[in-house]
């Protein structure tokens, strides 16, 4: 007989809480799933971006490792502009079904890795939306267990926007750190109290946990928003990101010390890495924490052909860190410190390191620490920022005229800082 009955209304409310955090927060959630990928169609670099009634998708990719033709299904959540559930019903924002079975599965063919793939294109013959705002994508298998989450972002362009990348205003940040700046052009759009109907966030290169949100207008003038605040639209500079080639496996590339191939699996060795905060800066052209999926050996049906390989990390230091774990992180592992991406450390070695599995590829990757009771990794101590270095922005702009019961976004404006 089941217990839930008798517990106490508050733990109920407390418990279906945490399950529904679990359950809309963006990551991927099972062991087997691997390199998952959403992006505009075609572009694998750019944030899933669709624009209301106008031509385009974006497109869902995952490897099943397990290697069989399994079933997942997906659906769509309307969310508000701070991800908390919508108000909506499904009727008001989706033409057709919601909860449909992935219809594209292919099978690899690569040399050592046997996996299946998966591909969604969104919209399609089953699913259409019809309102602009934020929106989440949900991966089930079989026995609803749920496989992935990610954010898709509906924009109606209204407005037109004008950003600006500048020098943290604060003495002690005006080396280490960027802050935007922006106007937001109303033109022809009616908005009785912008300072309660508007609202903007800004990402820093598609890291949503880093995000600043809930910003209104600082300033009103002649129909022109001006969100120029001072220290709060600000975001640590970073270095220029690490990266590792393993698109052709019969050389080694430039980061790459050893590789040992097997009938089974290719095993990397990468060059060791140390902290680089006290370095100077160099500038490099990196992709901003993402990946792309390259076999050139093959050369045809990329995602289909790459194998899977064992990268070893090693981060060269004298004494472990203090009251904190060091994790590799980047869009590879949706910039979480998941325990298989926490590094251990080695006294004879004197050097973290830790081993994964990785798709080939072009990737980016960073060292964060992670110190104990944090939310939040850190790149600090680990890789250092500075001011100029070249960031990818996303900045989005919600309306909720008063009375309505869903935030549209009306501008989703892309750029790199200091270009």
């Amino acid at each position: 007989m089941s217990l839930r009955p008798f517990l106490p209304i508050a733990l109920i409310c407390l418990s279906a809480a945490l399950a529904r955090s679990q359950d809309t927060y963006p990551g991927t959630y099972l062991d087997h799933i691997k390199s998952v990928q959403f992006h505009q169609s075609g572009l694998e670099l750019t944030e899933p971006v669709l624009a209301l009634g106008r031509p385009g998708t974006v497109t869902l990719m995952f490897d099943d490792m397990n290697g069989e033709a399994a079933n997942y299904w997906y659906e769509l959540e309307q969310v508000n502009a701070d991800w908390s559930p919508g108000q909506l019903n499904e009727f008001e924002w989706l033409e057709g079904f919601n909860n449909n079975r992935i219809e594209q599965i292919e099978y690899s063919f690569s040399p050592r890795a046997t996996y299946t793939h998966y591909t969604l294109h969104i919209p399609n013959e089953q699913v259409r939306i019809k309102k602009s705002g934020n929106y989440l994508l949900k991966v089930y298998d079989d026995d609803r267990n749920l496989a992935i989450v990610r954010r898709l972002l509906v924009t109606e362009p209204m407005v037109t926007l004008r950003p600006m990348t500048r020098q943290a205003a604060l003495a002690s940040k005006a080396r280490t750190h960027q802050e935007i700046d922006f106007a937001v052009d109303l033109k022809e759009l009616e908005v009785r109290n912008p300072r309660q109907e508007i609202r903007a966030t800004v990402v820093q290169n598609g890291y949503w946990q880093g995000a600043v949100t809930g910003i209104d207008p600082f300033m009103i003038r002649d129909r022109i928003l001006d969100f120029d605040y001072q220290d709060r639209i600000v975001f640590p500079g970073g270095k220029e990101w690490r990266f590792f080639d393993t698109r052709s496996l019969l050389t080694r590339s430039a980061r790459i010390a050893d590789l040992r191939q097997t009938r089974y699996v290719t095993e990397i060795d990468l060059l060791p890495d140390q902290t680089r905060a006290y370095g100077a800066y160099l500038f490099d052209h990196d992709s901003n924490g993402k990946f792309v999926i390259r076999n050139n050996d093959l050369g045809q049906q990329q995602h289909l052909s790459a194998d899977y390989t064992t990268v070893r990390f090693t981060y060269q230091k004298p004494v472990p860190y203090e009251g904190a774990e060091l994790c590799l992180i980047g869009a590879f592992n949706d910039y979480r410190c998941d325990p298989e991406y926490r590094m251990q450390y080695s006294e004879a070695e004197k050097a973290y390191s830790v081993s994964v599995s990785l798709k080939q590829g072009f990737y980016n990757y960073a060292y964060a620490l992670l110190p104990q009771g944090a939310a939040l990794p850190d790149r600090e101590e680990t890789e250092g920022d500075w001011y100029e270095t070249e960031n990818d922005y996303l900045i989005l702009v919600y309306y909720r005229p008063l009375g309505e019961r869903y935030d549209r976004l009306i501008a989703a404006h892309q750029f790199k800082a200091w270009q």
